[in-house]
């Protein structure tokens, strides 16, 4: 279920990534088109095969990205969170969706629509390297996710990707040493570890003596990122 809240873009959104190092002029734009949309846990915001002419920005909350292209065991890919954006690369590549969006807890979003962010890219032509930029940052995730799941040792790889869906992974920006909240059970995490269900516990019980991380019902909180991506590092 979603619910357009009015016209007006909130002023506090969260600057990261791409979106921080993109043009002033570009940001004011896109965040003066914005309109705010609340989507409730489990409402899927948008499936693989729809038409892609607007894109997402996270106000609160956290989203689930999911590929059917991959193995059926596998089909979360990522988490999102606030001051993260969505949906560019459909709008760039001028095709429908490939992968599906889901709302995994409570979120707050900025919807751009599609008509108005195309008529101000054909204003802005040179605006179009400003929304490249997230398809690089896209990729720079989805690389660093590969080369994560290349650790041998498996209390390294866990480690990465506990930082991945945490939104710490890279230890940058205020927020990179406070903790967060994983909302996913352990069985959806080991898959994305690439371990069993049986060695993700024993990584577990090894972190929790170790005060890296909290185990609760469906959810994991990463207590100590400094400490896990010193672990993730040394693997």
């Amino acid at each position: 279920m979603s619910k357009s809240h009015g016209p007006s873009a909130p002023a506090n959104f969260p600057l990261r990534g791409w979106f921080a190092d993109s043009h002033p002029g570009f940001r004011r734009e896109i965040l003066g088109l914005a309109r705010p949309k609340a989507f409730a846990a489990g409402t899927i915001i948008y499936k693989a095969g729809d038409a892609g002419r607007e894109i997402f920005g996270i106000r609160s909350g956290v989203v689930t990205l999911q590929g059917r292209f991959t193995h059926p065991d596998a089909m979360l890919l990522h988490m999102l969170r606030a001051g993260d954006w969505f949906g560019t690369v459909p709008v760039l590549a001028g095709r429908s969706r490939r992968i599906n969006a889901a709302a995994r807890t409570d979120v707050e979003l900025l919807r751009v629509p599609g008509e108005e962010l195309q008529a101000l890219l054909r204003r802005h032509p040179e605006w179009v390297v400003d929304l490249g930029r997230d398809v690089v940052y896209s990729l720079d995730v989805a690389l660093q996710g590969a080369a994560d799941l290349l650790i041998r040792n498996a209390s390294p790889r866990c480690a990465a990707v506990l930082l991945r869906l945490a939104g710490r992974r890279w230890a940058s920006g205020p927020d990179a040493g406070m903790p967060s909240g994983i909302p996913a059970s352990q069985s959806e995490i080991a898959m994305l570890c690439n371990v069993s269900r049986n060695t993700f516990s024993r990584v577990m019980r090894e972190f929790t003596s170790l005060g890296l991380v909290t185990l609760g019902y469906r959810s994991l909180t990463v207590n100590d990122p400094a400490g896990l991506r010193a672990v993730a590092d040394g693997g």
